[in-house]
Order: C-alpha cells, then structure tokens, then sequence
C-alpha cells in the first residue's frame, strides 16, 4: 500500500483516532503507574512554551495552506496526504499536551 492510496478523508479520521488511543493508554495506562517526580519531570520547564505553541500553530497553517490552497508543481498527493497528517498529528499532540498532560495532571 502506498501513500497515494489513501485520501484526505481517511487521513483526516485516522490520525484523530490514533491521538485519541494515544491519549486512552497516556491517560489510563503510562500517567497513573508514574509517580508525582516522575511526571513532573515529563516535560523540561525551561523551554519557552509560548513559542513552541506559536511555531506550532504556524506550522499548521501553514501545512493547511499547503494542503487545501497550494496548486503549485511542489503539491503532489503524496506530498499533501504527509503534511495533512503531520499537521492533524500536530494538533493531537497539541490538544494532549494542553489538556491530559497540563490541566488534568497539574504538571
């Protein structure tokens, strides 16, 4: 199978569902068998986060922009099915830092 087997749709419900397993077995499984030092070290503080949530969101945009509004010779399938998911991974990731591993931890 390859990359231009699949189509936006499919990435666009398969990535969401493997960041919603990834939060189930963060959430369940890896985070409750850590100790208090343990998940307070998850995460370093002295990046500075503002930033990294910044480029972050730039990224996405920017991908976005690629996927949906780029009709350049650089915008093939395969180019456009990758960054869609690498966006939509980005924004999982984004969604389960914030909220399982900030808020409802307190790290």
């Amino acid at each position: 199978m390859k990359l231009s087997d699949f189509t936006l749709r499919q990435v666009a419900l398969g990535v969401p569902l493997l960041g919603l397993l990834n939060w189930a077995v963060f959430q369940f499984v890896i985070l409750p068998s850590m100790s208090a030092d343990e998940r307070k070290h998850l995460y370093p503080t002295w990046i500075p986060w503002p930033y990294l949530y910044l480029i972050c969101a730039i990224f996405i945009a920017v991908a976005f922009w690629f996927v949906f509004r780029y009709r350049g010779t650089l915008a093939t399938a395969e180019r456009r099915i990758a960054l869609f998911a690498m966006a939509l991974g980005s924004i999982c990731g984004l969604l389960m830092m914030i909220a399982v591993i900030r808020f409802v931890w307190h790290i």
